[in-house]
């Protein structure tokens, strides 16, 4: 790195996708690379109204004090932060890493390699697992391929009932129709509501029935676990974006998966409960699971605070800063 010019230097930041900020210890920011680029609106022009109490400290709740502590026993630190925009806008928690340096005049300074807002929010797959995006893309299409010819076959079969009522075999047929009608209905509930990249009104008992009876799409959750549901009433609406709830559910629903032996039985409670003004659900997952998942993830786990400590909280094999994306979008 030291045997870098400023130009080749850039192009390494570029190329990384990452910003360096130098900032004093009074809080200005007194310099900002790649030359020429932008973090959160803040640019070279503008870098006078910078300040790093207001606009970092303040947002992560805490003083210059407190963030020179975090630097004592080793001379970085490596964690995720939130940003305030030069707008006044909060940014997401971004990863950061932090540095004391000194100047050629001796004076201390802070610098700052911080991933770009954009993207620190992308999420990556492993490429043998791009398959299931293509999949999924031609779902509705799939739907609707399937409701045309079953609306037909239904409407024949009635009809013969209406004809021939001595024929017992076709209750049967019109049962089973109206159950594959239901899981239908269930998929394409779920794939209409999540299309929507806004918030919306979210009836919270229907988002957990609704899940829950996707999640017998999973034949091990259909077949080898009991479902029981308690689901609090007076329940009331609240704006949100389906997609970031549904995603959360399903997140953690796949991490305790995999901890699992699909020859055993467990069972599956899931409770809505309203305290005050906040809403929520809880899940217990009950059997003999096993003590050691994917990618060194390990039992017991506690899931727990905001979508910024949840960021932080990095536990393996579970993808814990998706799960905070999907948290702050409500404000969670």
């Amino acid at each position: 790195m030291d045997n870098l010019v400023a130009s080749q230097f850039d192009d390494f930041l570029r190329f990384s996708r990452l910003k360096l900020l130098q900032i004093s210890l009074r809080g200005e920011l007194t310099s900002l690379r790649p030359r020429g680029s932008d973090f959160l609106g803040w640019r070279h022009d503008n870098r006078p109204q910078f300040n790093f109490t207001d606009h970092f400290l303040q947002p992560n709740h805490m003083t210059m004090k407190l963030f020179l502590k975090l630097l004592e026993n080793k001379d970085y630190v490596e964690e995720y932060f939130l940003w305030k925009s030069a707008g006044g806008d909060l940014s997401l928690p971004m990863p950061c890493f932090f540095r004391l340096v000194r100047t050629p005049k001796k004076e201390q300074n802070i610098l700052v390699f911080v991933r770009d807002g954009e993207e620190s929010t992308q999420i990556s797959l492993p490429a043998n697992e791009k398959r299931w995006i293509h999949q999924a893309r031609y779902l509705p299409g799939l739907i609707h391929n399937i409701n045309g010819p079953l609306g037909t076959v239904m409407g024949r079969i009635e009809l013969m009932q209406y004809k021939h009522p001595e024929l017992n075999e076709l209750d049967e047929l019109i049962r089973v129709g109206y159950r594959l009608q239901a899981i239908l209905d269930n998929v394409s509930f779920k794939i209409t509501q999540e299309k929507y990249d806004r918030p919306t009104e979210i009836n919270f008992n229907r988002f957990l029935r609704e899940e829950l009876t996707f999640l017998n799409c999973d034949l091990f959750f259909k077949h080898q676990v009991e479902k029981v549901s308690e689901f609090g009433e007076n329940i009331p609406q609240f704006r949100a974006r389906y997609v970031s709830l549904s995603n959360a559910f399903a997140e953690c629903y796949q991490f305790f998966r995999q901890f699992v032996d699909e020859q055993k039985e467990y069972v599956f409670i899931l409770k809505s409960f309203l305290t005050g003004t906040q809403v929520g659900y809880t899940v217990d997952f009950l059997g003999e699971f096993l003590l050691e998942g994917r990618g060194g993830a390990v039992l017991p786990v506690t899931l727990e605070g905001d979508y910024l400590e949840l960021a932080r909280s990095r536990i393996p094999g579970l993808d814990t800063y998706y799960l905070c994306l999907c948290m702050a979008d409500h404000g969670a």
